[in-house]
């Protein structure tokens, strides 16, 4: 597919909207962001720095250093129980694994089903010459399998899963999980796993669909170093997947970005292998700051909340005739906040906005209050417009 043909992305007008604010001077509170305000612990970036001073500057290995992918599959085997050998891991960035996946499996008009709302995957699909069928969810943001088994036709190749999910934070149960797994077994599917957020999980456990799928189902396992460790600038993570897979996701990264640097992959094992403290810390600031959003949020007229059990957003209903593109761009007009329109993430996430929780809580508190005035007026403009017509004339 022509890059020029791709779908727009509601995101990008915001993004526009909030670059032309701050250039004119204004002040935007941006809970839209979806990554960590912490800096990268500095363990990790010492690591970095030696592995420079090291002589780690210069190319490795496509699928990425031996050191950094038996530090992987252990994570996996040990904490994730997904079996995984150091083999079967190639290391880029997540965002582009789960494009050289699509990639490395689709034919043209290859279907894809996306349980509906879900990250950002429509793109990446269309640039891979695939179809993103969307899948509707429950109304508690849980899956639907009988659904995902009725949207199966001969063209579908692939399931999404992204547990815990951006944008709901909903952390799938086991038995989600394996109705999942065996709708894709039934139907001869790939089974691919975005795990970015595995670390955050508050409520529940993860449970990865490699770690529960049979022998003969291939699964495409894809983590991040971004959210677990606050290294989102570093584009670091990796996918682990079956043997013939894998060498095609080895070629992607060769002809494409050729190798993620070495003194890169030298602190991404540092990380794995000392910074748990760090990981601990990170996903008890983020429990303390969804608790304390949560019970602001449910004193706010106008919205319905469906409690996120891991991530760091919550992905609220409200009840104002405006669609999600148009209610937060004027949200962001008149009250200088930044939040993401739902239907970003698919049909089904229209008349519902993202909210990240990965700032302060003063910010948080901040926020609320200004999408409180907000829903206020446009309460009030209803109420005016429904007596104006009340009794026509």
């Amino acid at each position: 597919m022509s890059v020029d043909s791709l779908t727009e992305s509601p995101i990008l007008s915001l993004i526009d909207q909030i670059f032309r604010m701050r250039q004119d001077g204004q002040a935007v509170l941006g809970l839209h962001i979806g990554e960590p305000d912490f800096d990268t612990p500095v363990g990790i970036r010492d690591a970095a720095y030696r592995a420079m001073n090291e002589g780690f500057t210069h190319y490795v290995s496509a699928q990425g250093m031996p050191d950094l992918r038996t530090a992987i599959a252990t994570r996996l085997s040990t904490k994730n129980h997904v079996p995984t050998n150091p083999e079967d891991v190639v290391v880029m960035s997540a965002k582009f694994a789960i494009y050289a996946t699509l990639l490395a499996t689709l034919a043209p008009g290859d279907e894809v089903l996306l349980p509906d709302p879900t990250y950002l995957f429509e793109q990446p699909i269309q640039l891979a010459g695939g179809q993103p069928v969307y899948v509707p969810l429950r109304s508690d943001f849980s899956l639907d399998a009988e659904a995902l088994d009725a949207a199966v036709t001969p063209r579908t190749r692939l399931l999404m899963l992204v547990s815990p999910a951006n944008p709901t934070g909903r952390v799938l149960t086991a038995a989600e999980v394996r109705a999942a797994v065996d709708v894709a077994r039934r139907h001869r599917l790939v089974v691919v796993s975005d795990e970015t957020y595995e670390s955050l999980v508050y409520d529940g456990v993860h449970v990865s669909p490699g770690a529960v799928a049979p022998a003969d189902l291939p699964v495409v396992t894809i983590g991040s170093f971004s959210k677990l460790y606050a290294m989102t600038g570093w584009r670091a993570g990796y996918v682990a997947a079956p043997p013939d897979l894998r060498s095609r996701l080895v070629k992607i990264v060769e002809h494409t970005f050729t190798c993620v640097p070495p003194f890169v992959q030298k602190a991404c094992r540092w990380a794995l292998e000392n910074a748990g403290a760090d990981e601990l810390r990170f996903r008890e600031q983020f429990r303390e700051r969804r608790d304390h959003l949560l019970a602001r949020l449910e004193k706010v007229p106008g919205i319905t909340t469906v409690r996120p059990s891991g991530a760091f957003y919550v992905f609220p209903r409200y009840d104002v005739a405006l669609d999600s593109v148009a209610f937060c761009s004027q949200l962001l007009s008149e009250e200088r906040l930044a939040l993401v329109p739902g239907v970003a993430f698919g049909p089904h996430g229209e008349r519902h906005v993202r909210i990240s929780y990965s700032s302060p809580i003063a910010a948080l508190d901040d926020g609320v209050e200004r999408l409180e005035r907000f829903l206020a007026r446009q309460e009030a403009v209803g109420a005016r417009l429904s007596v104006g017509t009340a009794r026509p004339f």
